[in-house]
């Protein structure tokens, strides 16, 4: 059997699992038992028939970023129960009442989810030190569902990239939004030797959905996937997830903000616009109260900062060399 028959074999059996949760959605449906979370349940199905995929390879294991209340990890470390299965998150977000992290960890015990472990971390520390935990295995089901902003999506990409065992499937959440797409697109246009095998979008964000539309989308792929496949013989042809180039715009006038004194306040400043554009004084109010809260517990040298420009790199080298030896 020749390396490209091997490969297009692989892919056509990562493209019928995908075919199956498209018609048959999760494979093991736990939420009678209390097992739920934010991902669309065709999501849920397809990581649980991945893992499947690749539990009988010895060195291949899971890894998700974001784990949030622990569905997907559960959900799929129990449908490979001989394979390891990391979850990665600090719980920074998406929890106002810091509570997640000990649901997460009572829904492994519930669940004797015992070959799923939790790296309470920020990603890109435990991507850095990713190895310490996987000890020599390699990921073959990579999920990525942490912050959604271009760059971060980006460095999970690139930071996952060396611990992938040949034929990876990445699955990155969230693909409706812009960042999403567009860090998706540049990394396959960096790295060829993965393909996108599969794409579906929901019409809005879920906040967004009337209650009837986010019920259908709930049973879906919710708020949008990509799907990558390892393809280094290049088997498929080149799919990239669609993106509006003027939204470039929308990255240009990141650096215009981030450059500014304030600009930690720029999500409370759009609340500000938004609510003078639309001529709603009570908004207004409310919006300017919140600029000040903020404003009064910035911390970090907001007094040392230029009012524009701040390029942050007072006492940076003015020159340096690499420690280069013959």
């Amino acid at each position: 059997m020749t390396a490209t028959k091997a490969g297009r074999e692989h892919i056509q059996r990562v493209l019928d699992i995908i075919k199956e949760t498209e018609r048959d959605g999760l494979l093991v449906d736990r939420r009678g038992d209390g097992l739920s979370g934010i991902s669309g349940l065709k999501t849920v199905g397809v990581l649980q028939r991945l893992a499947k995929l690749f539990a009988d390879e010895a060195d291949a294991c899971y890894l998700e970023i974001g784990v949030y209340q622990g569905l997907t990890l559960v959900s799929t470390a129990l449908e490979a129960p001989d394979m390891a299965c990391f979850g990665i998150d600090n719980f920074a977000t998406l929890d106002p009442d810091g509570k997640n992290q000990a649901i997460v960890r009572a829904r492994l015990e519930t669940f004797a989810a015992v070959n799923a472990t939790l790296i309470d971390a920020d990603f890109e520390d435990a991507l850095e030190g990713l190895g310490a935990h996987l000890v020599g295995r390699q990921v073959g089901v990579y999920f990525v569902d942490g912050p959604h902003d271009y760059r971060s999506q980006l460095v999970c990409l690139l930071a996952g990239l060396k611990h992938l065992r040949e034929g990876a499937v990445i699955i990155i959440d969230d693909a409706n939004y812009p960042d999403v797409r567009w860090s998706t697109r540049d990394f396959l246009h960096g790295h060829p030797e993965f393909k996108m095998v599969f794409e579906a979008y929901s019409p809005a964000h879920p906040v967004n959905m009337t209650a009837a539309e986010k019920k259908t989308h709930e049973l879906g792929w919710l708020n949008g996937v990509n799907i990558l496949v390892h393809d280094p013989d290049g088997a498929l042809p080149e799919m990239l997830p669609p993106v509006d180039p003027t939204e470039r715009t929308l990255y240009l006038n990141e650096w215009l903000a981030h450059r500014k004194i304030f600009a930690e306040l720029a999500p409370e400043a759009l609340d500000l616009a938004a609510a003078v554009c639309s001529g709603d004084t009570d908004a207004e109010a409310k919006a300017r109260d919140a600029i000040l809260a903020k404003h009064g517990g910035l911390e970090g040298g907001i007094e040392d900062r230029f009012p524009d420009r701040n390029v942050y790199s007072a006492g940076l080298t003015e020159g340096r060399y690499n420690k280069f030896t013959r």
